[in-house]
Order: C-alpha cells, then structure tokens, then sequence
C-alpha cells in the first residue's frame, strides 16, 4: 500500500513553517514498528512542500493520503485532500492535529465543512500515532476499501458516514505513556533531506501540559500527564543532527515546557558539549516551563545563552487569571529571575494576551509596565485567537465572556497549488465588555513601539541613558506614542499604516474573509496588504526606516529629559545616537554589510555596554574625540546572509528569521582606529 503524509506549510512569501516535518515522521516511523505482518506492503513517502505533492499526485496516486491540520495549513490540507479526489477519487483521504473541536457539536460542522476529508484522525491532543495506526491497519485488512473502513467505529477516528450521513466518533485510544514506542526518524534516515535545507530541526523531548489554560489547545484535561523520551534517545537524535546540519541552523523544541524537568538539565548538559565541540547549536527555540525559574536559568547557562526563557504570563489581573485557569509565579520571583538572566548576560521574553476575559486596557498597560520593571527585555503582546481544542473556543465560554470576534488573513499564509489560490484564515477576539475595540487599537500602537525600540534591546544604549536619570522604559514608549504626530514623516507613515491594516484586515465572517481575500489575492502577495502586522511594521520601522526610526527616539529621550528638569550632557545623547547609528544593520542588507564607517565620538559606548551599564557614561569620556571605525565581521556577514538566502529580504522574511537572533548579531563591530 503507498502512503504519502504530508505536513504542508506554505512557502510563496516565505515558510510558514519553518521546522522538519517531525509529527509526520513520527507516524512513519511508528506505523513500520507496530504494523506488524502487514508492514512490508507499506510504502510511505513524506512530502513538506505543496509542489512536491502535487507532482507525485500526478505521477503515482496514494492508496491513503494523510495530511496535517494547524491553524496555519487547515485550508492548504483541504486544499489537497480536494486535488487528491480529483484526480483520483478512490483515493482514502484523513487528516489529524490539534486544530480539532472540543465539542461534538463543532466537530459536526467542521466535518461536514470538509467532505473532501473521509477520517479525521483524533487520537489525544498531539498524539495521533496509535489512531493512525488503526485507521491503517483496518485499511489493509479491508483490501483497501472505503465501505470496509466505515462498517463499523474504528478507535481514534471520526467520520461521517457516506452512507447514513451520520458522524461515527470511535472510541478513545490510550495515550502513549513511553515515547521511545515511537522510533526515531532521525536515526531512521527519515529527516536527512531536511540537512540540506532551510528548515530547523525539530525535537520533542516530552508530550503533554500540566497547565490547563484555557487559550491553549495543550491545556485540555486528557493531555494533563507528561510523558517523556529517555535521555538516551534525545542525545542520539542531538548527536546525529550535529553531525549533519550547517553551524547556523537552529534548534527547535516542539515541548510546552522544556527546562522545568530535571532531566532537561541533563540534556543542556549535552547540548553545552556540543556548542562547546561542534559549535552547535547557536540558539534554541521552544516555550520555557511556567515554573520551576532557577532550574530553567541553570538549563540557560548550561546552554551557554542560546536558550531565551518565555516568561508567558499572559496576564497580571487575578480576574483574568481565574477565568482563563491560569497561575502565574510572584511579580517578586519574575524579578528576582530577571536580575540573574541579566547577571549571566541571557535574555527573556514576557508574554500576555490581548482581551482575555476580564481585562482592562488599564490592567494590561500596568501588567506591561510591571514586566518591564521588573526586567523583560522583550514582551509579546499576542491577541487572543479562538483556537479549535482550546476551552475558550467552545460556544459555552463565547457566550459567557461575551467575546467580539473577527477573522483575518493567518500571516504569510497564503499561495497558488494545484493550481488554485489557498488563503489560511483565523478567528480573534478585538472586544470584550471591559476592552473595547479602540482600547485594543491603542494598546497595539504601544506593541508596535515596544517591538520597535525595546525589543531584543534594540536600542538599549538609548534607554539606559534615559534610565540613569530616572526615565523607564515603559514611560520612554508611553511619551514615543504621545510624540508621534512629531516623528519623521516615513516613521509616522508606518504608525499610520499600521492602524489603518489593523482595522482593514478584520471580517465579521470566515467566508467574507475568504470571498475577500480571493478578490485582492495580488495584493496579498505583493504584501500590500494584510500579513503578520505587527512583525511587518516592526520590521519596517526598524530596518527600512531605520534613521527616522533612531532619529526620532533620540528626540523622544531629549524630549523626556527635558520634561523631568533634568541636566544632561547634550553629547552624551550625541555619543549614543552616532554610536547606534554606525553599528545597527538595516536594509539593503548587502549594502549595510559593504559598508565601512568612520566618526569621532567623545564616549565609548561600546565599552560602557559591554560593562553592563554599570558607571556612568561620563566615566567613558575622551578628550579629544576617538576616531572609531565600524565593520561587519564575515561571521556577522555569513550568517545573515543565509537566513535572507532562506526568508528573503522584505518585512515577512525579516520578521521570520529575526525571531532566532539576537539584536547583537545584526550589528557591525565597532573599533578604534585613533586613540586619543
């Protein structure tokens, strides 16, 4: 029997998914294990890009097509669940993932809004292994016919009956308690066409959450047990990738909490062996466990820095918290957190949700004053998507909360296969009784700021000038929004841009924001309109406008001094604005990275950041002025030069690749040509 799988991400503006396909690697992998006798008439093929499916539907249909289902590639799937039938309608068709109703009620619609698909395959939130396995094995018993899968439930699996027309929901199949059940697809050879790739590898060291927050589909009572890898095994599959991919990949970890356990410990132990040994990997990308903050800062050392942690509260108000089953470690703990990460010279990031149920503009301004103050270097103000198999989706909790939803176009999520435009589509809450849609608008303004200018310290020379004489960083970006009618022109057409998509971009129905996107496709593509917003606008406020960008926040610092009587050294502000401006990189990458500077400072700011800020930069003066010199390392030069090579280089490639740097590797390095 020939299975093709295929975890499909769009890839005409840049990758919407940028990790090896290792859920469908996993089903492989599991199915030539436990199949049985049946195992040597499978042959299975993975596919990750849509052309490549699409050629080998032409070419040698599949008895049995699976396809994966996110929020990012539901309509991409159906997409090719539909040419699938088309060309060959006897084709048996499933689809599986976490983008699944909680409720029977939605299921139904849900099914019946996708007749291309025959099974859905809904093993346990994640796991879908052992419900496949099923679904396959029935197949194959049956001689490969359809009336022989639907005679009777099958376990893990749900259709609709062609027959009766009725929805079959089989029973539950048990979760998998030994992950090692599922044999490696690295060992296996499964991922090595991956290496020669763009893509990150991806591992997953555990399933499930012990959290059961409402806004996530992990947090569902059913996937509440962790169940785990051996080390043994996630040193192998280390081992092996390290062995195989190019120094500037990175590593991804697909677990909800990593660095909470103690054996994440063991594993950072390893991964620091092989930074140390093969000089991989250079950053880590995962979610950082809820608690359990001193042994997630060990696992940051022990990785020497490559690993953020996400510090994801997603909200301070105790209201809030209750309603969305949610526990937050002490404001006091996150501090005391902050300090160490900044002690050891880490990073992390801060997390909260627009309009949970219960939030005010007022409690999320002060929540993102209290992560600043107590030492984020980086917050992420996501708004609340109504995700299927989250609690907060299901009809009881809408109308509970009184939740004003609208549909947009998912990020870069959209393209031409198979001859036919696929746009992806997601639902979001802009309102609720206590935070109204203007409130919503304005506090995106301050994200957009925040992302700008404070984002991965960005521009952390400025703000710890405007932090020695009293100014926060929360009230810097406060009194930047309340200055932009006075920003340069290209700076303020960004902000204006913004608001204007942030309100263009939302339909009251999926199907008006289908009909909608068929209709300005072009322009979806050419990214005039819509996209990943607020990483759009970031990324062109900070890299294609960049010296209005610095420009105007040195004018907003000036200002904020002036405001508070305080007196400062004009060449101070003069030192650190000159400075800045010579070592950020910015569009035209090529250009930027070509460029030699020279200037004459009288502050060494590269020194008094590298000494962590610790005197004043009146202790860094020189009379007379350095001559300084500013050049991109060929490392610098290398590595950017392959992620614009993957992304591409326009505001959706930026926002996509610069998520694994840091704002250290987008910089020249500065060095003295004339002592004084």
């Amino acid at each position: 029997m020939r299975i093709y799988l295929a975890d499909l991400g769009h890839n005409l503006l840049t990758y919407s998914s940028d990790v090896y396909p290792l859920g469908i690697a996993n089903q492989a992998t599991y199915l030539t294990a436990h199949l049985g006798p049946l195992e040597e008439e499978l042959e299975i093929r993975l596919f990750r890009e849509p052309q490549d499916l699409e050629v080998a539907l032409d070419r040698a249909p599949p008895d049995l097509l699976g396809l994966s289902n996110y929020a990012w590639n539901e309509e991409l799937s159906a997409r090719f669940a539909r040419y699938a039938k088309q060309r060959h309608p006897e084709v048996l068709t499933c689809m599986g993932g976490p983008n699944w109703p909680l409720t029977l009620e939605v299921q139904d619609r849900f099914l019946r809004a996708l007749p291309e698909i025959d099974v859905y395959v809904d093993g346990p939130t994640y796991e879908g292994e052992r419900a496949f396995l099923n679904l396959v094995d029935r197949f194959l018993r049956v001689g490969k016919r359809h009336e022989g899968v639907f005679e009777e439930p099958l376990a893990g699996n749900t259709w609709i009956d062609p027959r009766s027309g009725e929805r079959v929901c089989g029973p539950p199949v048990q979760r998998i308690r030994d992950l090692d059940e599922i044999p490696s697809p690295y060992l296996a050879g499964w991922m090595d066409p991956f290496f020669s790739t763009g893509y990150f590898p991806l591992l997953q060291i555990a399933r499930g959450c012990p959290f059961t927050c409402a806004f996530c589909n992990s947090g569902v009572k059913g996937n509440s047990r962790v169940f785990a890898h051996s080390i043994e095994n996630v040193k192998a599959d280390l081992s092996y990738i390290a062995e195989r991919v190019k120094p500037e990949i990175n590593l991804c970890f697909a677990d909800d909490n990593f660095g909470m356990y103690a054996r994440d410990e063991e594993i950072a132990d390893f991964i620091g062996w092989l930074q140390d040994t093969r000089g991989w990997p250079r950053y880590i990308r995962t979610t950082t466990g809820k608690n359990k903050g001193e042994r997630i800062v060990r696992v940051m050392r022990k990785t020497h820095g490559a690993l953020p942690m996400t510090s994801a509260v997603q909200s301070m108000n105790p209201v809030v918290l209750r309603n969305i089953k949610r526990q937050n470690i002490k404001l006091e703990t996150y501090a005391m957190l902050q300090e160490e990460l900044r002690r050891q010279g880490m990073q992390s990031y801060g997390e909260l949700i627009l309009c949970l149920p219960g939030e005010t503009r007022e409690s999320f301004m002060q929540a993102m004053r209290d992560l600043l103050e107590a030492g984020a270097s980086r917050i992420s103000a996501h708004q609340l998507m109504l995700l299927h198999g989250a609690e907060l989706s299901t009809p009881a909790r809408r109308q509970e909360f009184g939740f004003e939803t609208r549909f947009r176009v998912v990020a870069r999520n959209i393209g031409e296969y198979a001859g036919e435009a696929v746009v992806e589509v997601e639902e979001m809450v802009v309102a609720t009784p206590s935070f109204s849609f203007e409130d919503y608008l304005e506090t995106r303004i301050f994200h957009l700021l925040l992302t700008i200018f404070f984002y991965e310290e960005n521009y952390a020379e400025l703000f710890e000038l405007a932090s020695l004489h009293g100014i926060s960083p929360f009230d810097l970006v406060v009194l930047a929004q309340e200055l932009l009618e006075e920003a340069p022109p290209e700076f303020r057409r960004v902000t204006q841009d913004f608001v204007r998509e942030s309100q263009e971009e939302l339909f009251p129905t999926r199907q008006a924001c289908l009909e909608w996107a068929q209709a300005h496709y072009a322009s979806l593509v050419d990214g005039s309109v819509c996209g990943n917003l607020l990483s759009k606008y970031s990324m062109l406020g900070r890299f294609f406008v960049a010296p209005a960008a610095l420009s105007f926040l040195a004018g907003v610092v000036r200002t904020a001094l002036g405001r508070r009587g305080v007196a400062f050294d004009p060449e101070e502000l003069e030192s650190v604005r000159s400075y800045l401006e010579a070592v950020q990189l910015h569009a035209p990458f090529a250009e930027t990275m070509a460029r030699e500077l020279r200037w004459r400072a009288r502050h060494d700011v590269g020194r008094w950041a590298e000494e962590g800020y610790a005197k004043p930069l009146a202790a860094y003066r020189s009379d007379p002025p350095r001559l300084l010199l500013a050049r991109t390392e060929p490392a610098t030069r290398r590595l950017l030069e392959t992620k614009l090579e993957t992304f591409g280089e326009h505001a959706a490639g930026l926002g996509k690749f610069t998520r694994t740097l840091f704002a250290r590797d987008l910089r020249r390095t500065v060095v003295a040509v004339e002592e004084p």
